[in-house]
């Protein structure tokens, strides 16, 4: 692996690099504790020119009021002489990096030197740690992602699509029927229980969703949030925090009808996903990797480009990751 894409890796990871050589890596030592200060300082120092900017501003209106017979000669000097000292307390700091560098508290922290070779023994480590899980699995226990692996490459191998794969996009939504809500008692109410969802049909009768993913007990293939756009597509209620539909088709067409919708419509599949699942509550970069393979569409295309055909390999593919696992339906 080329340098540059380790630098690359180690400023995602928050690690300060400062160069490197034919036979190391030099980056600063993480363990560095007056590097937590910068902050502080940084906000202590814009605090005390402002607090100092208000007094010296009191200081020159009370002169100036004050000074209602002295010659416009001294008012004049003295107002140069308060602007010149505020001039100075705030070019100071940065004259001072500008003489150590533009960095004057990395100063005071240790450079460390880590081989190159170990470093390409580490990552073939990784990589061989990664060989061992699921392809489509997004829980892996890696934090460090690669922010530039798919962006300003000049070529692009379209990824092929395995047999597993394929059969995942296949499964047509609504087909899944065992343990199904009853087709004559349509739910107009979902009620939250614990971890099941009780089912309020038109006729009165309750049918709970019990055991299975949450995706599944709430028909909600995409594990969409319940808002306004829910509820316009059909939800009948929340639990966990995620919209209810009354069936898996009305929750599989609101997944396709948001990703249809300007704040996706614009963005590339990888940027959508970033939106759809946020590095906040999810591993954004492997549920990107996962989209890719189950596809075998080129990520960096955009949502608009995508024919309804592609679209339903992609809100299968989601449906897939998000986990749909059926449970069990009681009459209550």
């Amino acid at each position: 692996m080329n340098i540059e894409t380790v630098f690359r890796l180690l400023s995602n990871a928050g690690f300060r690099n400062l160069g490197a050589d034919d036979a190391n890596i030099y980056m600063e030592d993480p363990a560095c504790i007056i590097r937590s200060f910068e902050t502080f300082l940084e906000y202590a120092w814009t605090i005390l020119i402002f607090i100092t900017g208000i007094m010296l501003a009191g200081w020159a209106w009370a002169m100036i009021r004050g000074s209602k017979n002295a010659e416009l000669k001294s008012i004049t000097n003295n107002l140069k002489n308060l602007v010149l000292l505020l001039g100075v307390i705030s070019a100071t700091p940065v004259l001072v990096n500008f003489v150590y560098g533009g960095d004057l508290i990395g100063r005071g922290c240790k450079t460390i030197a880590i081989p190159i070779e170990t470093v390409d023994k580490l990552l073939a480590q990784r990589y061989e740690e990664l060989e061992k899980y699921d392809a489509y699995n997004l829980y892996e226990n890696f934090e460090i992602y690669d922010s530039g692996a798919t962006i300003g490459q000049t070529t692009y191998v379209q990824p092929s699509v395995s047999n597993d794969a394929q059969e995942i996009l296949e499964i047509s939504p609504a087909l899944d029927k065992i343990n199904e809500t009853p087709q004559n008692a349509t739910p107009v109410r979902a009620i939250e229980s614990g971890k099941d969802v009780i089912f309020v049909a038109a006729d009165g009768h309750e049918y709970k969703h019990t055991g299975g993913t949450r995706a599944w007990r709430n028909n909600n293939p995409g594990n969409i949030r319940m808002t306004e756009f829910s509820k316009r597509m059909g939800a009948i209620g929340a639990a966990g925090g995620f919209a209810v539909f009354p069936d898996e088709q009305t929750g599989m067409v609101a997944v396709k009808k948001l990703l249809r919708t300007k704040n996706y419509a614009n963005k590339t599949i990888a940027g959508a996903i970033s939106r759809y699942a946020p590095p906040s509550e999810n591993n954004t970069a492997a549920y990107q990797r996962s989209i890719e393979k189950l596809t075998g569409l080129n990520i960096n295309r955009k949502m608009s480009e995508l024919s309804d055909q592609e679209l339903d390999r992609v809100a299968n593919a989601i449906r897939h990751i998000e986990g749909w696992k059926p449970g069990t339906v009681e009459k209550i």
